[in-house]
């Protein structure tokens, strides 16, 4: 036996004017705010950043310092001149690099470091350079570190 309803089959309907109507006041109220709180902004003239960091560089312009790991032993090397990591050739490399810095003192100083070395081993990498800028007068130097990848190890 099955129940139907005198009126026939219930109906639902959702009425859609109201939730119609919100969305469009939401949108006017935010276009109104966002047209407001921009004309109370005022006109800003941004910098352009010229330091020598952020330049590109072209590929001969720069002062190239290797510290290069030779079996257990650490080189320091400038152009085709090899130092030994010790006080007398941090104090070499602090010579070359004082003649260098002083004919272009905006040159960048580039590090070149395996990352398998430690910090105390190229620490006197970075001594020999600040000690060159002030030798040489000039106090802005930039300074670049950079890791190599590591060269394959040897048996």
């Amino acid at each position: 036996m099955s129940l139907l309803h005198a009126r026939g089959h219930a109906r639902i309907d959702a009425n859609l004017t109201p939730l119609i109507d919100l969305a469009f006041l939401l949108i006017v109220f935010f276009v109104l705010i966002a047209r407001m709180s921009g004309e109370q902004l005022p006109p800003v003239a941004l910098p352009e950043p010229h330091h020598a960091a952020l330049s590109p560089i072209k590929l001969g312009q720069r002062i190239a310092v290797n510290v290069i790991s030779d079996g257990g032993r650490t080189l320091l090397s400038l152009g085709g001149q090899r130092f030994a990591a010790d006080a007398a050739g941090e104090s070499a490399l602090a010579g070359a690099l004082a003649q260098r810095i002083a004919r272009d003192w905006t040159l960048p100083v580039d590090v070149r470091a395996d990352r398998t070395l430690r910090y105390e081993e190229v620490q006197p990498v970075l001594r020999a350079i600040a000690r060159a800028a002030a030798s040489a007068g000039a106090s802005p130097v930039t300074v670049r570190v950079c890791a190599l990848e590591s060269a394959p190890s040897r048996p």
